[in-house]
């Protein structure tokens, strides 16, 4: 679970900014949404779900892409003499300041702080401190600095060096190994050291980032494979009223020729390529502007290649299922077949961190609070899985369904440089109007129109006078 993370000179993110998953004490409301976990801390409780707001461009975005940035930094990791593409808060002098990325979080009933301070030729800093599991005080595990020389100096925990320092020689050689432009905790799990895998596995496996295009992958296999994933699947498109009866995969025999005889010799060819990388018994997407739509290739144990398509079904008026592609649903409609994986993860992970940017753009709004509802209901006290949103959406701004700390908004200040708060942090009435608070201004984080009569439109500020006004 997250616990916290911290962001500093990264986008629109100019001083050390923090977005915390700790519930406040003093809110009461909705106490069943607390996950309560010795590791979080003494008197600490953790929260499943938070919801960010913010005007365009306020910074609401930038915090997903930073975790992103950070986490492919961490699972990817860089190549020889790569520069490492930060991108610092441009509205300042603040190109050649380190930026600064810190998590806190609890995996398998560990609590860890991992975090790193780097410019774009090299680490500066990293470090890794956790809580062991029936355990109150923090150990290191490990301290890296690397020097203007780009020497690289790693000090470790007895959890690493292990009995009587024998880990130490082994370790010294990782750290001499480690480029400047390289994490040591990339380049240690590289090299097999099991004390510092769970870590990665946590931002590989467990922090999953959605951003407001991605599409989800996998979907053919998820079908094939899981008839729960299968139904879940159809019983919510039912459920979302897309006319959408069931959903499945069609999958042929691969004859280039026959499926696709128009296709460019440059495509085909490319595709003839990719058909040989295919392993046996293995999977590849590709994805083409030329057909429009994207394909899954499988190739059998005997060698031969197989096309799977997804394909919707809706029923004719004459009672039989009709075959549609996926191009051929609305892009509403293809949102939430993208969105509806991560609810099914949610549902039946045990520990999952989703980050999704604009749900919004996905769901009509009413549909988007009832797919709150469901993660929500279905959480069970065992429960370590988190959704993680970014929205415009303001009617989930109701205190029936959301807790004041699980709602986040993000402003820009007067030098650009975003600033991230709680509604926590306000001191309203239990009975306050938190919509109607937020577009009139109460809390900010909304857009301000100036004067429209500036922007020189004569003709239609005659016939359709407006005033100046907050949203």
């Amino acid at each position: 679970m997250l616990l916290q993370v911290t962001v500093e000179n990264f986008l629109s993110f100019k001083g050390a900014t923090t977005f915390s998953m700790l519930g406040v004490n003093s809110d009461s409301n909705h106490s069943s949404h607390l996950t309560i976990t010795m590791e979080a801390g003494a008197g600490k409780s953790i929260l499943p779900v938070a919801a960010i707001y913010g005007a365009n461009a306020a910074g609401k975005s930038n915090l997903i892409k930073a975790i992103g940035f950070a986490k492919n930094l961490i699972v990817v990791g860089t190549r020889t003499g790569q520069v490492i593409p930060v991108s610092t808060f441009k509205l300042a002098d603040y190109s050649k300041k380190p930026s600064r990325f810190q998590f806190i979080f609890i995996h398998k009933n560990v609590r860890y702080s991992y975090g790193f301070t780097l410019t774009s030729g090299q680490i500066l800093e990293e470090w890794l401190y956790a809580i062991p599991e029936n355990k109150k005080r923090e150990v290191l595990y490990f301290e890296r600095n690397t020097s203007d020389k780009k020497e690289t100096k790693v000090e470790y925990g007895a959890t690493l060096k292990g009995k009587r320092g024998k880990n130490k020689q082994f370790l010294d050689f990782i750290a001499q190994g480690t480029r400047p432009n390289q994490l040591f905790l990339t380049e240690a799990v590289e090299r097999n050291v099991k004390e510092l895998i769970p870590i990665v596995n946590w931002f590989k496996r467990v922090l999953t980032i959605l951003s407001a295009e991605s599409h989800a992958s996998g979907l053919e296999m998820e079908i094939l494979n899981s008839r729960e994933f299968t139904e879940f699947l159809g019983n919510f498109l039912k459920f979302a009223g897309t006319g959408i009866d069931s959903i499945g995969v069609d999958e042929v025999n691969l004859n280039i020729d026959s499926l696709f005889p128009t296709i460019p010799d440059v495509l085909r060819e490319k595709i003839i390529e990719m058909l040989a990388e295919v392993d046996i018994n293995s999977t590849m997407m590709i994805e083409t502007n030329i057909w429009g739509q994207s394909y899954i290739l499988t190739k059998g144990e005997q060698g031969q290649t197989s096309l799977m398509q997804l394909k919707t079904k809706r029923r004719h008026e004459q009672g039989q299922l009709i075959d549609f592609s996926i191009e051929e649903e609305s892009d509403g409609t293809q949102g939430l077949i993208n969105l509806i994986p991560a609810l099914f993860m949610l549902k039946e992970s045990s520990e999952k961190v989703i980050l999704l940017d604009e749900l919004d753009r996905r769901l009509h709004p009413l549909l988007s609070r009832q797919f709150l509802n469901f993660f929500l209901k279905c959480k069970t006290e065992k429960s370590r899985s988190q959704l993680i949103f970014t929205t415009h959406d303001t009617n989930l701004l109701d205190l029936n369904l959301l807790r004041r700390d699980e709602i986040w908004f993000v402003e820009k200040d007067r030098q650009g440089a975003s600033q991230l708060y709680s509604l926590a942090e306000f001191k309203i009435r239990p009975d306050l109007p938190i919509e109607k608070g937020y577009l009139n201004g109460r809390f900010g984080a909304i857009p301000f129109f100036g004067d429209i009569h500036s922007l020189g439109w004569t003709d239609c500020q005659e016939e359709y006078p407006i005033d100046n006004v907050n949203v």
